[in-house]
């Protein structure tokens, strides 16, 4: 009794100077270790618990799906984009973007040379991560604030690119109106995005790109005030077509259809109470008035 008294408030103890990393279902974390004095080095990626040297520190990321959601209002990862049309119209970008962190931890040498024993994932973190102190340093956390700088000046960046590039392949009208031109315009987006985000991670895929869904781009009133009086204008021609052709084959031609659209006129009139008809002999022309 005596001896299992002692070895647990040693076991305590032990626990207390130490650092323990213990990844969810969901994360990986990188440890890092070295003495108060020391460079930090790096030690392993963990997917499980583990228990360190009191002066260990473990980075914890997500390994499943992410998105990246652009748009106006609260809770999204960066403001709208903007884009440029083939007819130098200015439009607005929203949606979204479903990324996964490339977590790979085996060894692997990037294009400059340089070894990463801990794989893409330990370059993401030192060259980029890092920097803007984006992972929690325990488990379970959400990430840190810094996740969606980190994500504007990647993700968002190789978008707004990738999205510009693209647009200027269409005038404005096909990408507002025409849905399969829409969704060609997001489907090169999608197949562009993977190399221009690489362009920023010296040639490296430290993030992949899973799907993009761009929303109906977003025009400027004067254009949604010019579709709609084309659309009206289209349509008066077409009724002034339709009424060419009643005319055409009414009896009487040109001059009894407009005869007869004169007495509809009339008709609707007084039935609306726009005009009164007043009493006259019986065979004599109808004579109406402006109602009050």
């Amino acid at each position: 009794m005596k001896i299992r008294q002692l070895v647990l408030p040693f076991f305590a103890l032990s626990l207390a100077g130490c650092s323990i990393g213990n990844p969810n279902s969901s994360e990986v974390s990188l440890q890092y270790g070295g003495g108060p004095f020391d460079s930090r080095n790096f030690v392993e990626c963990e997917t499980d618990r583990d228990v360190s040297d009191v002066n260990d520190d473990h980075y914890y990321y997500p390994t499943g799906q992410r998105d990246f959601s652009f748009g106006d209002g609260d809770g999204m990862d960066s403001a709208a984009l903007t884009s440029t049309t083939q007819d130098s119209q200015e439009v607005k970008v929203t949606g979204t973007v479903k990324f996964t962190l490339n977590t790979d931890c085996h060894e692997f040498t990037d294009p400059s040379g340089k070894k990463w024993p801990g794989g893409k994932l330990q370059m993401f973190h030192e060259l980029i991560a890092y920097k803007y102190d984006a992972a929690p340093t325990d488990g379970g956390q959400p990430m840190k604030e810094g996740w969606k700088s980190l994500l504007r000046n990647y993700v968002g960046a190789a978008l707004d690119r990738a999205t510009d590039n693209e647009a200027l392949k269409y005038p404005w009208q096909k990408l507002y109106t025409d849905a399969a031109a829409k969704a060609q315009w997001e489907h090169d987006v999608l197949e562009q995005l993977p190399a221009v985000l690489k362009s920023l991670t010296q040639g490296v895929d430290l993030i992949t790109i899973n799907s993009v869904l761009l929303q109906k781009p977003g025009i400027q009133p004067a254009l949604v005030q010019g579709l709609t009086d084309k659309q009206a204008a289209e349509l008066r021609q077409q009724a002034a077509e339709v009424d060419k052709q009643a005319a055409a084959s009414f009896p009487g031609g040109i001059p009894g259809y407009q005869s007869y659209q004169q007495q509809q006129a009339v008709n609707e009139a007084i039935k609306a109470g726009k005009v009164q008809v007043l009493p006259v002999p019986q065979g004599s022309p109808v004579i109406v008035s402006p109602g009050k």
